[in-house]
């Protein structure tokens, strides 16, 4: 297993030496991969503060690549209110930035704002990204390409640089159907922030929908559990706000995106990776133990002490799995 941060390029404490300021630094002590979102028009979740502040994702990615060496700069997720061409363009200079340490995350997005913004139809996201998931591939193996779909049509069109052809690309959802996009496009899935009976049922429906398409390459799984460190556990409890987080869960099972989960702190786990040094070890340990590749720890709640907590994860959570981060 390896294990990644979500940089702190948004919100109320985003600042310049937070997000570029460490990055020498945590290849150093072990981190292998640094990850950004995606927005254009920012509105913070529920649970995050209030600030619209926001890096764009590839310049950010593209700064932090060229001060670093061996950190794998990931997007989770890339929104789809780009021209596929231009999102392809976008990848393939920031691949050749980092020389190849990347990771193309995707996702079809949720905010209608940012679609009714560049005049692309919401209702369509799910063919539009289809048709993006498909175009990436094949300007990346391919060169003079043409493509006809229901949304997007050109001819003789040329990407260079380009990443290489097997670059990663992951997506960033967990519904049975994001699943079978994910199979049927993708090299893996961005799980995020997930109860572990969830996590469990669509890791375990991903692998038979695998076996089941006959694909020979395992789809990989980095996982984005929302993350807060502390020596006294209970105010890391307190700053990851348990309280918002379970309203969260009743959210999702109101929505009937999550079935068998309950709307209580006990309904958290899993998703959560919270408390001392210790309890993260333990709970980073039962993640281990599940059918994932990396660990990227979303400290978003708790950014305005991003350098306590790096020192923390750093010092006293990566040394307890050395072998993960050799």
């Amino acid at each position: 297993m390896k294990f990644g941060l979500l940089l702190p390029h948004f919100g109320d404490n985003c600042t310049h030496e937070r997000v570029f300021g460490h990055v020498k630094w945590m290849e150093e002590v072990g981190f292998n991969s640094v990850w950004v979102r995606d927005h254009l028009a920012f509105r913070p979740h529920a649970f995050e503060g209030q600030s619209t502040l926001f890096l764009e994702p590839f310049t950010t990615l593209a700064a932090i690549a060229a001060l670093t060496k061996k950190l794998v700069v990931g997007t989770a997720t890339i929104i789809t209110f780009r021209h596929p061409l231009v999102t392809s363009q976008l990848f393939g200079t920031l691949a050749y930035i980092a020389k190849g340490r990347m990771i193309a995350g995707l996702g079809a997005g949720s905010a209608r704002k940012n679609f009714d913004a560049v005049g692309l139809p919401f209702e369509k996201r799910g063919p539009i990204i289809d048709e993006m998931l498909q175009i990436l591939r094949l300007s990346w193996t391919q060169e003079n390409i043409s493509f006809h779909g229901e949304i997007f049509n050109f001819d003789n069109m040329t990407i260079h640089p380009r990443p290489a052809a097997d670059t990663p690309i992951y997506y960033g959802a967990m519904s049975e159907f994001a699943l079978r996009r994910a199979v049927k496009y993708c090299d893996g899935i961005l799980p995020q922030r997930t109860p572990f009976i969830v996590l469990d049922r669509q890791i375990a429906y991903l692998r038979e929908l695998e076996e089941k398409e006959g694909r020979k390459k395992r789809c990989g799984v980095i996982y984005f559990p929302l993350s807060s460190i502390d020596r006294d556990s209970k105010r890391a409890y307190q700053r990851i706000g348990v309280e918002r987080l379970v309203q969260y869960v009743g959210e999702m099972i109101q929505q009937k995106k999550w079935e068998d989960v309950s709307a209580t702190e006990k309904g958290l786990e899993g998703a959560i990776i919270a408390g001392s040094p210790q309890q993260c070890v333990d709970q980073v340990g039962k993640l281990q133990e599940r059918d994932l590749d990396e660990i990227v720890f979303d400290l978003r709640n708790t950014f305005d002490e991003w350098e306590n907590a790096l020192e923390l994860l750093a010092t006293s959570v990566l040394p307890h799995f050395k072998e993960s981060v050799k």
